[in-house]
């Protein structure tokens, strides 16, 4: 019997401000991307660019733009906004657009 995903992919630019730990492996931008690619329902990450850096004691705060691609039942911006700032280690959501959505076949 064939699987059939019941969920939408949306893809969606968002500007984020993510923690990454101190002695995370690889440079900043990879850390963001670990961090962002643990929320639930993601299915892809693209880290675009670093727009700010705030080191703090434990953790540097970065400001990044991403390209990302969730899975998601009811796919509008409110929804993506959620499942984002739903992930650990994102401090806040800034703006999210959703690009495109495709329903699967």
């Amino acid at each position: 019997m064939a699987q059939t995903r019941l969920s939408h992919e949306t893809e969606a630019t968002a500007h984020l401000t993510v923690r990454v730990p101190d002695g995370a492996p690889g440079d900043l931008m990879a850390g963001a991307a670990t961090v962002i690619a643990r929320i639930d329902d993601l299915d892809a990450v693209d880290v675009e660019r670093i727009t700010g850096i705030t080191p703090s004691l434990n953790a540097i705060e970065v400001d990044v733009e991403v390209t990302v691609t969730l899975l998601s039942d009811q796919p509008d911006d409110s929804t993506v906004r959620a499942d984002l700032e739903d992930g650990f280690g994102v401090e806040a959501v800034h703006e999210v657009a959703i690009e495109n959505q495709a329903v699967p076949a």
